[in-house]
């Protein structure tokens, strides 16, 4: 959620990746958490691994889904968040 640096302005539908299959943010951001409709999502479970952004969706596209940039995304994330970088 925002608390963590996740957009609290992300609009509805915003794509996130689980199991390499796009997934729309549902509804507000909360502080602590999101929400991620996952019907058409494959072998989803508790623990399920969400990529907030990445290669698809890239952090550009979320950004614009918030009304703010890229750099700014990536800035506000928190240590509570796991950070993946890869070349």
């Amino acid at each position: 959620g925002y608390g963590d640096g996740y957009p609290w302005a992300a609009q509805n539908g915003t794509p996130i990746e689980i199991n390499g299959s796009l997934a729309p943010l549902v509804g507000r951001v909360s502080m602590d958490m999101l929400t991620v409709d996952v019907t058409d999502c494959d072998d989803v479970e508790i623990g399920t691994r969400a990529i907030l952004w990445g290669h698809n969706p890239g952090v550009d596209e979320v950004a614009a889904a918030s009304g703010t940039i890229g750099y700014e995304l990536m800035t506000r994330m928190t240590g509570r968040a796991k950070r993946c970088y890869e070349k």
